[in-house]
């Protein structure tokens, strides 16, 4: 990563250089293979420090050299332009990313500037050439800057965000630095069921020092809340403070949203927000070609494509924690494949045999619990990722299931019973008459059911479902 430090702009500045108008480029990409730009600001003094992301897809890049040691690279020209299209500042640098990394799919190198600048409008310009085939791919975002000291900066979105500590004060690849916090930098952030932490960050400028409530809120597509955190306080001092922290969004359907810290409290308050987007796994058609053929003798990994092994990964946060599946999104290809097998070799129950019976049940699984299970509505979320479909794979087909159909103002329910190796019961609720159904109680000690389970399915369903 690249920091890059345009300081002092200002439109009256005298002009270095003219920059043709970059090739045609959305200012917000549509596309994760678009450049894309994002920035945030915050007042320093009495300028505007603005902090930009250039995001640059591997997919537009082809490989200089292939194979071990193999590489692509790219050229970066940034530059800032005022309202009159007088270039301020400009500079460029090359980047090399190792060819294994141009493979991953979604894959992309950040890279990051640091301009201030006086009242008034801007526009950053990017432009990226691959080295080895020449294309070219630009963006551009225009930026204002404050006219006076705002209530509180932009709203900075961010996949992670760490406190600096004693020997480890340095921000690394990829980080920004904000005071004593370290952010991983990103000019669009996308989460994933099993990196669904979402970490914020916003600055609040006061003259004097208090207590400044605030909360949390994220809204879907149409603009409905969705998730709402409890209110919290944080003491401020004179001159400004930081509000940060991180909310676990696990469970999301794949979408865009958008976070919303609400500031302050009543007619005081006032709101910044950012959007964001989980991600999904495209896994049916995997998982359908999966289903269809056994786990045969030999490495069943060694010819995949890296999507089809991440199309594989993807679920297996139902059989593991996250302790130990954390290192496989930074892994080589060869390394996606090591820990795949090094993954299922672990879990064979019949070592001593050709087949790995868990493995192959568990894509089976999948495959059957995306045929039945997914569930309606705008989201439409893939059969594994739903209650019924996670109960399904971990257990398989359930020996006994009671299900009541919508009744007048009675909702949608069903119950599951297992009695094999150890009785488990399971009810899933609709709330939407959608088909949507989700899991309110349980005897299992793994799994959360919902408070007041009873209140929604009424006392005649409670027991009904005792006696089943």
């Amino acid at each position: 990563m690249f920091w890059l430090m345009l300081l002092a702009v200002a439109p009256g500045a005298p002009a270095q250089q003219r920059l043709p108008p970059p090739p045609a480029a959305p200012t917000q990409p549509s596309a994760s293979r678009d450049v894309a730009i994002g920035a945030v600001r915050s007042y320093r003094g009495d300028r505007t420090l603005i902090n930009g992301f250039v995001r640059v897809p591997h997919e537009l890049l082809d490989a200089v050299t292939i194979g071990a040691g193999g590489f692509a690279e790219f050229r970066l020209d940034v530059g800032v332009v005022d309202a009159r299209g007088t270039v301020l500042a400009t500079d460029r640098w090359t980047r090399r990313v190792p060819w294994t990394a141009t493979r991953a799919r979604g894959a992309a190198s950040v890279e990051m500037v640091t301009f201030t600048v006086d009242s008034g409008a801007y526009e950053i310009r990017a432009s990226v050439k691959d080295s080895a085939s020449g294309r070219q791919s630009a963006a551009t975002l225009p930026v204002q800057g404050f006219r006076a000291r705002p209530p509180a900066s932009d709203l900075l979105l961010a996949p992670e965000i760490r406190r600096a500590t004693p020997g480890d004060t340095v921000a690394g690849p990829g980080e920004l630095r904000k005071g004593d916090l370290l952010i991983t930098a990103a000019s669009d952030v996308a989460l994933s069921p099993t990196q669904a932490a979402l970490f914020y960050y916003c600055e609040v400028y006061r003259d004097s020092a208090g207590d400044v409530p605030w909360a949390v809120r994220v809204r879907g597509g149409e603009g409905k809340t969705i998730v709402t955190t409890p209110p919290a306080a944080s003491a401020i001092p004179a001159g400004g403070g930081v509000i940060t922290g991180s909310v676990d969004l696990a469970g999301l359907p794949p979408g865009s949203y958008q976070l919303e810290l609400v500031i302050g409290a009543g007619a005081d308050s006032l709101v910044r927000s950012a959007r964001f987007r989980m991600a999904g796994f495209e896994v049916e058609q995997e998982l359908a070609q999966q289903q269809q053929a056994t786990v045969a003798t030999g490495d069943v990994f060694s010819q995949m494509t890296e999507a089809k092994l991440d199309t594989l990964f993807a679920p297996l946060f139902y059989l593991a924690p996250l302790s130990e599946l954390n290192v496989y999104r930074g892994l080589t290809l060869e390394g996606k494949r090591r820990f795949l097998r090094e993954f299922w070799r672990q879990r064979d129950p019949t070592p001593g045999t050709p087949d790995n019976e868990l493995q192959q049940s568990f894509y089976q699984r999948l495959g059957e619990a995306n045929r039945r299970f997914r569930e309606g509505g705008a989201a439409e979320i893939p059969g594994w990722r739903t209650d019924r479909g996670r109960i399904f794979i971990l257990h398989g087909e359930p020996d006994e299931i009671m299900r009541r159909p919508v009744n007048g103002q009675s909702n949608p329910w069903e119950a599951w019973k297992y009695t094999q190796n150890r009785a488990l019961k399971y009810v899933f609720y609709d709330q939407t008459r959608l088909g949507n159904f989700q899991l309110v109680y349980t005897d299992d000690r793994k799994e959360k059911g919902m408070p007041g389970w009873e209140r929604l399915v009424g006392q005649d369903a409670v027991d009904e479902i005792a006696r089943f």
